[in-house]
């Protein structure tokens, strides 16, 4: 035992509960399950028509998918982008109970930690997260800034798909409607 209650907390349920321990992506599920809704992810990026390529990372265990994408088919004037997606199905610490019913989940059906993150290489970035964030009430919104050197911007969304494709799809659409503004 340590002094500090939350690694003892943490310790403890490593030990106690393998099957809820905290996994290095955060979630307490291995791999497996991520890297299947990653892939599935990967082919369906790779359908979208701002998209030239589409990869998972690590090849054999995916942690995030990359996509290169054509910044041309949202409207922007740059010349190449990148877009990157990130899941975690079983996040931990997952939200209390309480929380299930409140603003923390109600602004998307699906319980699971995920970004879908657009980059240029002037710097411009913007992003769909749904995760803790100490700037945002909830955990599904929307982050841009102009440049790496500026501040975010966020605001709330909510979305209303239920599978890890179809909000995949609706998260493209709003990002698209985003950046041809």
């Amino acid at each position: 035992m340590t002094d500090d209650p939350v690694v003892d907390r943490l310790t403890r349920s490593v030990h106690t509960s393998p099957l809820r321990a905290v996994r290095a992506d955060g979630g307490t599920t291995s791999g497996r399950g991520r890297h299947r809704i990653l892939r599935e992810l990967c082919g369906e990026l790779a359908r979208h028509p701002a998209v030239r390529s589409v990869a998972g990372e690590p090849p054999h265990e995916y942690r995030e998918t990359q996509a290169s994408v054509d910044p041309r088919e949202f409207g922007r004037p740059s010349q190449t982008a990148s877009l990157r997606v990130t899941w975690v199905p079983t996040p931990s610490p997952g939200p209390d109970a309480s929380d299930r019913t409140s603003d923390t989940w109600l602004r998307t059906p699906i319980h699971a930690y995920y970004t879908l993150h657009y980059s240029e290489e002037s710097g411009f970035d913007c992003g769909f997260h749904c995760e803790p964030n100490p700037h945002v009430d909830g955990l599904l919104h929307y982050q841009e800034r102009a440049s790496a050197g500026d501040a975010y911007t966020y605001k709330p969304v909510t979305a209303t798909a239920r599978s890890a494709s179809g909000l995949l799809w609706e998260l493209m659409d709003t990002l698209a409607a985003q950046l041809d503004r």
